[in-house]
């Protein structure tokens, strides 16, 4: 049987290389979101809900993002330990 070895790791790349694109990437969809919703309400092209029409839909929305992104990052620490 044949023992391949590891391919060596990248001099020079670190972690905020890393995340460095993807960030600047997120920034500008946030910025273009931003922009064509902020025109789209200058013109009116969002309805307009009565007050209250959502009430508490954002603590609710909220706590369950939470949980999925507890979740998330409990599979994935898992996963890391199986690894190793």
């Amino acid at each position: 049987s044949r023992i391949r070895a590891i391919p060596r790791r990248q001099k020079g790349v670190t972690f905020a290389d890393r995340l460095a694109r993807p960030a600047a990437a997120g920034l500008l969809w946030l910025a273009l979101f931003s922009a064509l919703y902020t025109a789209g309400d200058e013109v009116g092209a969002w309805l307009e809900f009565p007050a209250g029409a959502f009430r508490n839909l954002d603590l609710v929305v909220g706590f369950l993002a939470g949980v999925a992104l507890l979740f998330a990052l409990a599979i994935g620490s898992r996963r890391r330990r199986a690894e190793s």
